[in-house]
């Protein structure tokens, strides 16, 4: 386990040393407690009264023929908290960061989930560039923004077919805008031709993106976005300065991504 950080607060050892515990065992499965000990390098006495906290807790059982531990479903229950667009969120969060201070321009990443464009994590707070603070969690409209384009353009067309259904039976805007296909045919086809989505003054009057979708392991997870004022620049003129940034920045965070689940 990776030595905790220093900061303003004192470390809590035994914290550290149960969260060690589980991860090993997540990694050894059922092990006798000599064994763990080897591998956590904690002394038998302190080892002992950890695991009889976990066990006690419900998150490490003890099998009676041999003594030998393992994790319980609990921690199954924990972890299936753990929501894949809030971890590949944090992936994203830094590489962003990088862009913005290389651009000045606010970003943000978004993911389709439930049948709507959703921003996970944004710059707009660091931007010098931005009239907007408050972005995360947001929605943005799926045809009409530079992300939602984005996205769209990656999916399979399995994938697309099951998106769009799930969006028509919501009904709303993003409904309203998939109704004509020959329309959103078109449009995700220039994108695809131009090899990047871009909006302007369709989600605010003053405001134009240029976007390009995220992949991960198992296809398309997002987009990221570059936003800036429509009187700064036209998106095509975005596109020239930017274009090259952005499509590095995509590449970090999909080798991000993939190092998650490797």
């Amino acid at each position: 386990m990776d030595a905790i950080s220093e900061g303003p607060y004192k470390d809590v050892r035994s914290l550290a040393r149960g969260l060690n515990v589980l991860e090993t065992l997540s990694e050894l499965g059922w092990t006798r407690i000599g064994t763990l000990a080897s591998h956590v390098d904690i002394d038998r006495s302190s080892l002992y009264r950890i695991v009889s906290t976990l066990v006690g807790l419900g998150y490490v059982v003890r099998r009676q023929e041999d003594g030998a531990i393992a994790l319980t479903a609990r921690m199954a229950h924990i972890a299936e908290g753990v929501k894949d667009d809030d971890v590949i969120a944090q992936a994203v969060a830094p590489h962003l960061r990088e862009l913005t201070h290389d651009i000045l321009w606010p970003s943000d990443f978004a993911s389709f989930m439930g049948g709507a464009v959703t921003i996970r994590c944004s710059t707009h707070k660091m931007s010098p560039m931005s009239i907007h603070r408050r972005v995360v969690g947001k929605k943005r409209l799926l045809v009409r923004s530079a992300l939602g384009q984005a996205i769209l353009s990656a999916m399979t067309p399995q994938e697309l077919e099951a998106s769009l259904a799930i969006v028509e039976s919501q009904g709303g805007p993003d409904a309203k805008d998939i109704i004509n296909r020959a329309i959103l045919a078109q449009t995700l086809n220039a994108t695809r031709d131009t090899g990047y989505a871009s909006s302007s003054g369709q989600m605010e009057a003053n405001i134009s993106a240029i976007a390009l979708p995220v992949h991960g392991p198992s296809g398309v997870v997002g987009a990221i976005n570059i936003v800036f004022f429509r009187s700064a620049m036209t998106t095509t003129k975005a596109a020239e300065r930017h274009l090259d940034r952005l499509r590095s920045c995509i590449r970090d965070v999909e080798s991000a991504i993939a190092n998650l689940s490797a």
